[in-house]
């Protein structure tokens, strides 16, 4: 073989390692949104479950026909609301980044883009824990 076509061959494989590297780097990074989506999901539904658990606390400790104050509904309802905008806005955050991750790589008229195994798990675990937020709020709000 002469010099030019082994350098040809080096330039070729050389350019494919380095796809090979960026798709790599591609995974990398939805893997690492997918991370932090699942971290705001945690802090959501810790919110979630902060706001909830304080009113059962602090009701649970109000003795016979004593007054019983409003803060602890008044911060549990806002807590529980905090928690379920955050996760609404990570859900929305994550479907954002994802895309534009996804256009960068392949462009916009590239055809389908690789699917990540469980891609939509996050998504069902944030319907989840909003809708057990709602739940909450809602019986926080029902409760005398």
């Amino acid at each position: 073989m002469s010099q030019t076509a082994q350098a040809l061959i080096t330039d070729a494989e050389r350019r494919s390692r380095l796809d090979d590297r960026e798709h790599l780097g591609w995974v990398r990074t939805r893997l690492m949104l997918d991370r932090e989506f699942q971290e705001s999901i945690r802090h959501g539904f810790s919110l979630i479950t902060a706001g909830f658990g304080s009113f059962a606390i602090f009701e649970g400790l109000t003795i016979g026909e004593r007054a019983v104050s409003e803060l602890p509904r008044t911060f549990a309802l806002i807590v529980t609301a905090i928690g379920v905008v955050l996760i609404l806005l990570a859900a929305d955050h994550d479907r954002k980044m994802t895309a534009w991750i996804d256009e960068d790589e392949f462009g916009p008229g590239s055809g389908p883009v690789p699917v990540l195994p469980n891609e939509q798990r996050p998504f069902h675990l944030a319907a989840a824990a909003a809708a057990i937020g709602v739940a909450s709020f809602i019986a926080l709000l029902m409760l005398p």
